[in-house]
């Protein structure tokens, strides 16, 4: 059988081998992450995501230079083949601050651990049942300066999943606290009506995916119109179209919310994209 590996701090250890200390991501959440779709064994959007990595370590004052980027993408490489990654996975990349020290840090310089696990999927596919929408009634969302990266403070997300695990629905709509429409549980929200394409405007707190990315770039260049705007739950039953995006699932269709049913035309030209 072969052995399953994990980088630590850019050294290569067996995934059942404990490497582990107390640092700051386990003790405060100190940092940042990324889940990266692997399909045929090749990294997808690697460099969107490691923007968008560089961005939240920029927020948090995490010191993270050029070089430590080179040697992160290296050990990305490495990894792959040690665990034999030649299709499908998830790549996942935590960016923490090094060292412990309390609230108050010790170093400001970052290290990684990278980690990776099969999916039996190689690519992206679209959800063959249609999504059945709720809303939250437990999470909410508060927009902030941190609220819109991918830090290892995840709690809301974790309680608006174990919220969906508990109903009847397969997503759930998180709102601010202004009743707002943000995103899904993990993944960023779209609506159509006819050429126009709606997303929730990043200030209202959702995270700044990046599949969200590579959606608005194709729809734009199918001759879509796509705007971010304040949206409520009542543009939920005026649109013809609701989707969801995120890196590692690619697309999912909704098939209703409330009494409404919709179609999946846009999704599927999307999924036959990716």
């Amino acid at each position: 059988m072969v052995s399953n590996y994990v980088c630590y701090d850019n050294k290569f250890y067996e995934e059942n081998n404990p490497i582990f200390r107390l640092n700051r991501a386990m003790k405060f959440g100190d940092g940042v992450f990324e889940s990266v779709r692997v399909v045929s064994g090749k990294v997808k959007y690697l460099d969107f995501h490691l923007e968008r990595m560089q961005k939240g370590l920029n927020a948090l004052e995490i010191n993270c230079s050029k070089g430590d980027v080179e040697i992160l993408k290296v050990c990305i490489d490495q990894l792959l083949i040690k665990n034999e990654i030649e299709r499908g996975a998830i790549l996942r990349i935590i960016a923490q601050r090094s060292g412990l020290g309390k609230y108050a840090p010790e170093s400001n310089q970052v290290f990684f651990y990278l980690e990776t696990d099969r999916v039996s999927d190689d690519g992206y596919l679209l959800n063959r049942v249609g999504y059945k929408l709720g809303v939250s009634q437990k999470v909410t969302i508060f927009p902030s300066q941190f609220s819109g990266l991918k830090t290892l403070n995840a709690i809301q997300y974790v309680m608006a999943a174990k919220e969906k695990d508990e109903s009847i629905f397969d997503e759930l709509i998180l709102q601010d606290t202004k009743g707002y429409l943000v995103e899904g549980t993990s993944s960023n929200l779209f609506i159509t009506e006819g050429k126009n394409v709606y997303t929730p405007h990043l200030k209202h707190g959702a995270i700044d995916g990046v599949m969200r990315r590579v959606v608005v770039n194709k729809l734009m260049h199918l001759g879509y119109e796509v705007k971010q705007a304040s949206l409520k739950l009542s543009d939920l039953e005026q649109a013809e179209e609701i989707f969801f995006s995120n890196s590692v699932q690619g697309i999912s269709w909704v098939s209703s919310y409330a009494k409404k049913r919709y179609f999946k035309k846009i999704s599927k030209q999307l999924v036959d994209y990716l």
